[in-house]
């Protein structure tokens, strides 16, 4: 089901007529109901959602049932967005809920989990002088992004997000704050915080030591 199914089947065929191009307008007719509006929206913001669950998810498929459910989310809760952010801020931040919500499903990595402090704190400093990973090194590395991404999920959402889009994504300060509608100083002292609730996060529950666990989480 495609974001134009997702309006079609909540509200049924209403208006057929070319929806306008300004956001707040097709807001507005998807608000009134208007399949073709709503349609617009997501066609608009699924490739930066795809980016977004997609670099949480790591694998397309789960990707694509991510954004899918945000959208019908975002379909259902329509009424209830007060507009007191820009719409691709309030899907975005649906979405990376979303992304997350599926990652929880899935079981975290026992291995690195059950790793000495010394041995994990060996993997966090390792420098690979061949760009070229071994296997173990890859499993290391990508055990740890996904133990970091879990650590992620626990996070409050003015948090979450950020860390998302920042560390995960790696995009610049003042990138995520046009996506998340913020200012660069909020987003600043919000990695700061949330770096800050990870490295807590980390060290408590799984014994990862403070290294530079989110360059190598955004890999």
């Amino acid at each position: 089901m495609d974001c134009r199914d997702v309006a079609l089947h909540g509200a049924g065929m209403l208006s057929g007529a070319r929806a306008p191009t300004d956001e707040w307008l097709l807001v507005a007719q998807a608000k009134s109901g208007s399949p073709s509006a709503f349609g617009e929206l997501c066609e608009r913001h699924r490739p930066s959602l795809f980016q977004s669950a997609f670099r949480i998810l790591r694998n397309r498929e789960d990707a694509e049932d991510a954004v899918q459910q945000s959208f019908q989310r975002a379909f259902t809760s329509l009424a209830r967005f007060r507009e007191d952010s820009t719409f691709s801020t309030w899907v975005t931040r649906i979405a990376i809920n979303e992304a997350l919500m599926l990652l929880r499903q899935r079981r975290i990595p026992s291995s690195l989990s059950q790793t000495q402090n010394n041995d994990v704190n060996a993997t966090l400093e390792l420098e690979i002088a061949d760009e070229r990973a071994t296997p173990e090194q890859a499993l290391a590395e990508e055990e740890l992004r996904s133990l970091v991404v879990q650590a992620t999920s626990r996070l409050r959402e003015s948090l979450r997000s950020v860390v998302v889009l920042r560390e995960l994504l790696g995009l610049t300060n003042a990138e995520t704050a046009r996506r998340l509608g913020l200012t660069v100083s909020a987003v600043k002292a919000r990695t700061f915080h949330a770096r800050r609730h990870l490295r807590q996060d980390l060290e408590r529950k799984y014994r990862v030591g403070h290294g530079d666990f989110l360059i190598r989480a955004r890999r």
